[in-house]
């Protein structure tokens, strides 16, 4: 390109032709790390579509409050998060957590397992699939935060954080 680049309609068609063969170079010399930075950024255009709401906590049921400690921390807890169509109920009892994943519309006629995450901040993800009847369980759950992964074909629900 000429030194005195004035702007793209100052070009001749060699001069354009020689800019576009330069930007693809450049582009064949992006490193990796940056490739997987920038898709690890797109991927964030559609948390807010993905991310569910709690529905319900029985911790923070206006009874769980009168109760004593010790009957809070030795019964069932229940929680219950939705997202457009896609329902996850979970409940904790002891170190069992049984859920069901109920799916309505889109979510319901898409192809493929679903499959539940349970994650954790600091350690590998535990992962199963749901039976026919959209039943799911974990064994040997523990205390601590943990959020759920919900994915099937081409959407997923992802809960926010909460503290078992």
């Amino acid at each position: 390109m000429t030194d005195a680049f004035q702007g793209w309609d100052d070009l001749t068609d060699d001069e354009l032709m020689a800019a576009l063969d330069e930007a693809v170079a450049e582009a064949d010399a992006v490193p990796d790390r940056r490739r997987e930075a920038a898709r690890a950024a797109f991927t964030w255009r559609s948390v807010d579509a993905e991310l569910a709401e709690l529905l319900h906590d029985s911790a923070l049921d206006a009874g769980a409050a009168v109760r004593s400690a010790g009957a809070a921390a030795t019964g069932p807890r229940s929680l219950a998060f939705g997202r457009s169509g896609l329902t996850l109920e979970v409940e904790v009892d002891g170190d069992q957590l049984l859920g069901e994943v109920v799916a309505t519309g889109d979510a319901a006629t898409a192809e493929g397992p679903v499959t539940v995450a349970l994650q954790r901040p600091d350690t590998p993800d535990l992962a199963t699939t749901v039976d026919a009847a959209g039943f799911f369980r974990f064994a040997g759950v523990g205390t601590g935060a943990v959020r759920f992964v919900v994915t099937r074909g081409g959407w997923s629900l992802t809960t926010p954080w909460v503290t078992l």
